[in-house]
């Protein structure tokens, strides 16, 4: 799967979240996104991708089958998952260069970074634990594991770096980890293999895209339980936000379905291209970017209209399972 092919409650959630509204609240938002940094796994490149001009500007040799990808607070760095290798890679995105590369164990593949630490979480799909990585004068480091549930996927962290949210694929479930303690403190029961995970910190919400059920799965923090379920197309693997809407890639329907957040309630299933996986919002909420794998081609959705408005031209295999716009 890397390569591409929850817990007992310690404490109340509303305990783990408490700066989080306020943290969303005073997030800066630019006006969008420039560029993409799309991992083609296929390709073995990192392509670097400008959204205005609609094209590739660099395409930066990763080996080991790229597949994640999370960027430092600062939007300077790209860390890179490499299931193949197994390992991650380092990129500098000014000089468009690896400045270096980290054996790790099992099967990196989910990605996320701290927005106030800086530190890495990188989820090892071969057994039941997150890696943590701090960042230090000489480079990452890594600095122990996490015990989670089974096949580790999509993370979500909070705008307040405190709490980390992890999609368990084979476990059904997602584990809340209070960051400090380094410890699960609950598990929530969700869908069937939920892959792709994100987070509405103003509404208390996560949502996962769970893979065999068809469907997303809403959950709601302060009760730390599932809600409702969302039905998507065939085989979800990402969910983004935007403007008050959910969008969830279909792998295997060539769509993206688009969701009301209030209501819970499918909008319209996007075509977009052959088996759509990666899936980001722009800051400002206007527009969604989706990898499709099959096509070699980057959708741009307009979140109002709900339509496709370009189709990029990426290199072999896109995945970008991650926070992948800057």
């Amino acid at each position: 799967m890397p390569a591409r092919q929850g817990g007992r409650p310690r404490a109340g959630l509303l305990a783990l979240f408490p700066a989080l509204v306020l943290a969303a609240a005073l997030a800066p938002c630019p006006a969008g996104a420039g560029e993409a940094v799309v991992t083609a796994q296929v390709a073995n490149l990192v392509d670097i991708v400008d959204l205005d001009a609609g094209k590739v500007v660099a395409a930066i040799p990763v080996s080991g089958a790229p597949a994640g990808v999370a960027l430092s607070p600062d939007r300077r760095t790209a860390y890179v998952t490499r299931p193949d290798g197994p390992g991650l890679a380092v990129i500098d995105l000014a000089a468009r260069r690896v400045s270096a590369t980290l054996p790790l164990p099992g099967g990196p593949l989910g990605i996320a970074v701290n927005p106030v630490s800086g530190a890495v979480y990188v989820a090892d799909w071969y057994a039941k634990r997150v890696l943590v990585l701090l960042p230090k004068p000489e480079g990452l480091v890594q600095d122990g594991e996490i015990a989670v549930g089974q096949s580790p996927s999509g993370f979500a962290v909070a705008p307040d770096g405190r709490t980390l949210l992890v999609a368990n694929r084979e476990s059904d479930t997602v584990s809340v980890v209070d960051i400090e303690s380094r410890r699960e403190v609950r598990t929530i029961a969700v869908g069937k293999h939920p892959f792709g995970i994100a987070l509405d910190a103003g509404a208390m919400r996560a949502y996962t895209a769970n893979v065999e059920s068809n469907d997303v799965s809403v959950i709601d923090l302060a009760k730390g339980a599932e809600i409702g379920r969302v039905t998507s197309g065939d085989r979800p693997y990402v969910v983004a936000l935007a403007g008050g809407r959910g969008f969830v890639t279909d792998q295997y329907s060539g769509t993206v379905t688009a969701f009301d957040l209030a209501t819970l309630k499918p909008l319209k299933a996007i075509d977009t291209g052959d088996h759509p996986e990666g899936i980001a919002a722009s800051a400002d909420g206007r527009t969604v970017y989706a990898t499709n794998w099959g096509d070699n081609t980057l959708s741009v959705i307009d979140v109002g209209t709900l339509a496709v408005t370009r189709q990029i031209k990426v290199d072999d295999g896109p995945r970008a399972f991650g926070d992948f716009l800057r």
